[in-house]
């Protein structure tokens, strides 16, 4: 037995010394990882981005200033932020600002706009939660403007920085409006020469948008690396044994071929949100729901309403009207080629600048009626989302109006006569655009 190192074979102190140096060099590595982790695996990062704006405007001019290059800057970062998935924005901050001249109600809904227009362009390029956007209408920043003329050699410095440092109160200004007490202050100097040399020289420089982006980047993770254990020497492999011949595998040939399963026919039912072209160009308001009830039918739900004039008071095609319409595809993906059957009912008022105004019966017979039409639609691009839909149809009507005198600037001329007739002929002429929600997908009208 052995009892202390010495006593050992001399190949084994090597061993215990080369595992003991090992061991103390994988646990050096593993603090070190543990120390620098939380240092590499995350990143904060902030971005500020100041946008200039003309005297008395919210509109943002690339030209102006340094304009250009803090939005390419902008475009940059967002781009950025959109291809590496490693960075996620954590907040948002908009600060809008305006220069002291103005009063405090025109200068804040300036600060506000501002805010605005930074806005528009940051949300038209990345989606962002709102609850990581916060806003500071800042209104007049004072410290920068007494930063500036601390370090400036205008007139009546000390006197101006005296008025600047003031507490900030409204006083009773023009048309009912406030300003800021220390404007006026500054406004009295040496009767008005040092305002109009804070306005040349500091105020250009206060009309701006600031957006600040607060990134988090994260980076991977350090590997551990891992210095393996010494390994005793392998014991000798047996000897080999005499493997047995296996026998031949008897092919089992199937008596019969089974058939290939029948492919699974799909079917989208889809809802069309859509408007007529022709109506707008007529300058009646028109929105329309189709829903698809089965392959090769759907049911189509049209509204039209209208209540001006055409430019003069003897010209107008004012009216209300319903038309459903079921309609039968010859495809059984509820597009190309339809025909269409409807029922139409329009309260109507009517006048073409001639002699007489025509109006449905005390305002409480509609035209009624129905009819047949024939349609075609075709998707707009790839992804066929949008569609175009051309229509005509034609129907019988009961018509059961008054006729009044078409004079110019009045509600209502003088009664003529009543007339009922029926009407045959074109009731249905469409350009539809529509947009299409898949109904199959889960959350309901997805793309």
């Amino acid at each position: 037995m052995l009892t202390n190192y010495y006593d050992y074979p001399p190949h084994w102190g090597a061993i215990i010394f080369t595992h003991t140096k090992m061991s103390c060099i994988k646990y050096i590595i593993l603090a070190i990882c543990i120390v620098i982790a939380p240092i590499t695996i995350a990143q904060e990062l902030r971005t500020e981005i100041k946008i200039d704006f003309r005297v008395n405007s919210a509109a943002i001019d690339e030209g102006y200033r340094n304009n250009n290059n803090q939005l390419a800057d902008l475009n940059s970062l967002i781009q950025t932020i959109k291809q590496d998935s490693t960075i996620q924005i954590t907040h948002i901050s908009l600060r809008g600002t305006s220069s002291p001249d103005g009063s405090y109600q025109i200068n804040r809904r300036l600060a506000n706009e501002r805010i605005a227009s930074v806005e528009r362009i940051i949300r038209s390029k990345i989606d962002l939660p709102d609850n990581i956007v916060s806003y500071n209408d800042n209104y007049i920043t004072w410290e920068y403007l007494a930063k500036q003329v601390a370090e400036s050699n205008i007139a009546n410095k000390q006197e101006v920085l005296n008025i600047i440092a003031m507490d900030a109160e409204l006083v009773p200004y023009t048309n009912g409006t406030q300003i800021d007490h220390r404007i006026l202050k500054l406004k009295q100097l040496r009767g008005g020469e040092i305002w109009q040399q804070l306005n040349a020289i500091f105020f250009s420089a206060m009309r701006n948008a600031f957006v600040v982006f607060v990134t988090y980047k994260k980076q991977p993770a350090p590997q551990i690396v891992t210095v393996p254990e010494p390994q005793p020497e392998p014991e000798p492999e047996p000897e080999p044994q005499p493997v047995a011949e296996p026998e031949p595998a008897v092919e089992i040939v199937p008596t019969h071929t089974p058939e290939p399963a029948p492919a699974i026919e799909t079917w989208n039912r889809n809802l069309h949100i859509k408007t007529n072209a022709l109506g707008w160009g007529l300058l009646i308001s028109n929105v329309a729901i189709e829903i698809d009830l089965a392959k090769h039918l759907s049911l189509s739900l049209p509204f039209y309403y209208s209540a001006w004039d055409y430019f003069t008071s003897t010209i107008k095609f004012r009216t209300i009207a319903f038309q459903p319409e079921m309609r039968y595809w010859l495809n059984s993906t509820n597009r190309g080629l339809f025909a269409g059957a409807h029922f139409g009912m329009a309260y109507y008022n009517l006048a073409a600048n001639g002699e007489f105004r025509y109006q449905d019966h005390n305002r409480h017979t509609p035209a009624l009626g129905g009819g047949i039409s024939i349609g075609y639609r075709m998707p707009l691009g790839k992804k066929e989302r949008w569609h175009v839909e051309f229509a005509i149809g034609a129907g019988i009507y009961s018509l059961d109006y008054n006729v009044y005198e078409n004079t110019p600037n009045t509600k209502q001329g003088l009664y003529h006569h009543s007339e009922k007739k029926t009407y045959y002929g074109i009731d249905q002429l469409s350009i539809n655009f529509s947009r299409s929600f898949n109904l199959n997908k889960k959350g309901g009208m997805n793309e």
